[in-house]
């Protein structure tokens, strides 16, 4: 069972990294590799601006994937230094790859993420409910707290907190078919308000990721049904293009079987 659910990926995954002696936590500087590069005038400029910061937490998150520990955020001497070289979804994102740097290790790295929870601005709190969701990836508990946390969110009336409980609950439970967490997202679905139409179709791809290839009736069903009844303008939204991908998603291998959708 613990195989199945991945339980202890976390724990083998860092006891081969002690074995390799990979363990030490590296910086997004050991990767560019600048000295080696020639000098440019508007280098220094550039290198402190927000798209810069992003693209080095983007990459601090992937370098250090999995091994629990990095420099950026966790051992910054002043707590919240790099945070505030964030703006909105910057900041959002810079929290949420701390999922990656805790993947699989769904007790500790929950009890990690969650003091951004507690934070003032709501990118940074949704940027934590990303992260919760990446930790979850591919690992079942008993007590499945991606599930709690990430369902109370869903409804939330503050878009960014909403989006990202949507967004996670798909990576969280990607492939798992676990009809829970479809059920949280089947309400956002259906509402065809104009006001919560990027809601509705970021759910709908999550729900396409967690029933992927499936042909679960429920999610086939409930994008069928909201995509006949709205109205036309809807369709001119660009988010409208995730209500079709996860209605493929739910298809995905399944060849003939799926022509009845189709």
């Amino acid at each position: 069972a613990e195989m199945l659910g991945n339980t202890r990926l976390s724990e083998h995954f860092l006891s081969l990294g002690r074995e390799l002696d990979i363990m030490d936590p590296k910086l997004p500087e050991d990767v560019y590799k600048q000295h080696l590069e020639p000098s440019r005038p508007a280098m220094s400029a550039m290198l402190d601006t927000m798209r810069t910061n992003s693209a080095a937490s983007y990459v601090n998150g992937l370098i250090n994937c999995g091994f629990g520990k990095e420099k950026l955020i966790q051992e910054d001497a002043k707590e919240g230094a790099w945070l505030s070289k964030q703006k909105d979804l910057g900041k959002m994102s810079t929290v949420a790859t701390l999922g990656w740097v805790l993947l699989w290790d769904v007790d500790s790295g929950l009890s990690q993420i969650d003091k951004y929870l507690y934070a003032v601005d709501d990118h940074t709190q949704a940027g934590a409910l990303l992260g919760c969701g990446v930790v979850n990836c591919g690992v079942k508990n008993e007590c499945d707290p991606a599930l709690a946390l990430l369902s109370s969110y869903v409804e939330h009336q503050t878009d960014v907190l909403s989006r990202a409980a949507i967004i996670g609950l798909g990576v969280a439970y990607s492939g798992s078919n676990k009809q829970e967490a479809i059920s949280h997202l089947v309400p956002a679905i259906l509402d065809t308000s104009s006001g919560r139409l990027q809601h509705a179709c970021l759910a709908a791809l999550s729900a396409g990721m967690i029933a992927v290839g499936s042909l679960n009736e429920e999610v086939t069903s409930t994008i069928i049904q909201t995509m006949l009844e709205r109205p036309t303008a809807h369709w001119n939204n660009t988010f409208s293009k995730f209500m079709a991908l996860g209605l493929a998603l739910t298809c995905l291998g399944r060849q003939e079987k799926a022509d009845v959708i189709l």
